[in-house]
């Protein structure tokens, strides 16, 4: 059996490297409504040698796939690799971007799966009839990795050939996978190519109404960032996209505020791709240097998506970005919530457009009695509040000058129990050949609400709340005794992992990974009650292997 399925892996290594290296010389046949011509003398240069043109500028290969920017960099990333194409850092990204543009999906078409442009930390989740389709891919991939792609049936038979080519070994380890029921001899691959081309074809109706409609009206102009930065809170401010000299360039200029009241100046540049998908860099003194990837809502208005850093992208704060216009605005309260009876505190109000009557007009709902509301900046006002001791119990909404920010403060009379997130969370040990991941944990308080029952639709969350972070053992086997060498968790919830490779202090030089649980404790002031919750967390091996090889990638 083994000889067979060598002899097997070799005659597809043969075809597969006829696919790769000489398969685009004809382009695939195709119906007048398949495929796009492409109109770009860098890519026709860069490509043409391989890849054909037929009589309508539909060049092999390229005219008869979409992907979002990530997938067309990894593609130009592996023909530099492999395919001997010589392309400079800024004509790779410029191929990257006229692909993007020209050859990319459709707002609808990305929305779901931009999380993995975010880098953003998940697990994810299969329908119940993609069983088969998460063992053939996603053993080496991300989900989102083939779902935002969209191409033609043959394009998708095509890539099969691809990895075959590239790695014969993949035949043996998943592409053949179990006999079907239906006893139709069928390799795996083959059924799951077949949701493939259902799910996600090179036609759809998403992209033919995206296309018709034209790439809309850009971002130009200011816009109010709203955007919580796990482990420090709050954070808001003004942020300006002023055009470059290309279409889709922007320079970014921000002035952001930090719940603590320290003030931030920020500065890039990036792009936007297709008119509505954005990535970018920007640098600042607090935040220090960040990737930002942002999505722009349909009705254009709205920008939403993720600030990072980190070789992982662990790093990250969620923001929102909304187009400015006269007024103030209101982002967050901090602290987010208050005790009935408790004695009078100060509280920051973050958000922009700020003003002496705005100030005089700040309300905070029944019960919360506004001392004094003094104007710092125009995106942060100080005010000392007085929570009564018989205030309601529940969510407030926070108005001034004429805007309102809907339970954006909450009044309690006590903890009733804390919860940790992320509830599970990956680390990588690092360190000496390959780079850490680091997590960010963070513990917030909750209420049980009208019905006093924990967990229920009516709970209030009370905002981040006074814990001692700890570690226990996660058991796996007798004697791991993980928790020794895993790594240490911060007072503010950060963990950093232990060192890659073998360590002599372990029993047989074993490495520093394994499962934990991270434990936040928090004793009420009030009562003295010992509140706990926990996370699970998995410190697995490092990634020695990273493809890009531009430090800007897909941005400007």
């Amino acid at each position: 059996m083994m000889r067979q399925v060598l002899r097997s892996s070799a005659r597809w290594r043969r075809l597969g490297a006829g696919l790769v290296l000489a398969g685009a010389v004809a382009v695939p046949a195709a119906s007048a409504q398949e495929g796009i011509p492409v109109t770009s003398p860098l890519v026709e240069a860069a490509c043409g040698a391989c890849h054909a043109s037929d009589a309508a500028g539909r060049m092999s290969r390229i005219s008869f796939q979409r992907k979002s920017a990530e997938g067309w960099q990894i593609t130009v990333i592996r023909m530099i690799r492999t395919g001997n194409v010589d392309l400079s850092a800024d004509d790779a990204r410029a191929v990257v971007r006229y692909l993007t543009d020209h050859h990319g999906l459709a707002p609808e078409e990305e929305r779901p799966w931009f999380y993995l442009a975010e880098q953003r930390p998940l697990q994810e989740t299969f329908d119940e009839d993609e069983d088969l389709l998460a063992v053939t891919c996603s053993r080496c991939h991300h989900t989102a990795r083939f779902r935002l792609q969209r191409r033609t049936d043959e394009e998708w038979d095509l890539l099969k050939g691809m990895h075959v080519g590239y790695f014969p070994v993949i035949e043996g380890q998943t592409f053949r996978g179990e006999s079907s029921e239906d006893g139709d001899g069928r390799w795996a691959v083959d059924r799951v190519l077949d949701q493939l081309k259902a799910k996600y074809p090179f036609e759809t109706d998403a992209f033919r109404a995206y296309r018709a409609k034209g790439p809309g009206p850009g971002i130009a102009g200011r816009w109010f960032l709203d955007g919580h930065h796990p482990g420090e809170g709050p954070i808001a401010g003004i942020v300006e996209f002023t055009p470059g000299d290309a279409a889709g360039d922007y320079d970014i200029a921000g002035d952001l505020v930090h719940a603590d009241g320290a003030a931030e100046r920020r500065s890039g540049s990036g792009v936007l791709y297709g008119g509505f998908s954005f990535r970018g860099r920007d640098q600042g003194d607090r935040l220090g240097e960040r990737r930002a990837t942002l999505m722009l809502s349909d009705d254009g208005e709205t920008l939403t998506g993720r600030l990072f850093a980190g070789r992982f992208g662990e790093d990250g704060l969620d923001v929102e970005l909304s187009r400015l216009g006269t007024g103030p605005r209101i982002a967050a309260v901090w602290p987010p919530s208050a005790r009935t009876g408790s004695a009078p505190g100060g509280v920051r109000v973050l958000g922009a457009g700020f003003t002496e009557e705005a100030a005089s007009a700040l309300d905070l709902g029944t019960g919360v009695r506004v001392r004094n509301a003094r104007v710092v900046s125009a995106m942060e006002l100080l005010v000392d509040l007085e929570v009564t001791g018989d205030a309601p119990v529940g969510y407030r909404d926070v108005s001034a000058g004429g805007v309102r920010a809907v339970d954006s403060f909450a009044v309690h009379d006590g903890v009733d129990y804390i919860r940790v997130s992320p509830e599970m969370a990956l680390s990588r040990v690092g360190g000496a050949v390959a780079p850490k991941q680091f997590v960010q944990f963070e513990a917030t308080g909750w209420h049980a609400g009208p019905d006093g029952e924990r967990l229920s639709g009516d709970d209030l969350d009370l905002g981040p709340v006074e814990v001692v972070w700890t570690t226990e053992e996660y058991f796996i086997r007798d004697e791991d005794s993980d928790t020794r060498f895993v790594g240490n968790i911060g007072p503010d919830g950060l963990f950093t992992p232990g060192l890659d490779g073998p360590n002599p202090e372990r029993e047989l030089n074993a490495d520093n990974m394994g499962d934990v649980w991270v434990v936040a404790t928090h004793e009420d002031p009030m009562t003295g009650e010992t509140l706990r919750d926990r996370a699970r967390l998995v410190v697995a091996p490092p990634v020695f292997l990273f493809w890009d090889l531009f430090p800007q990638r897909t941005d400007k």
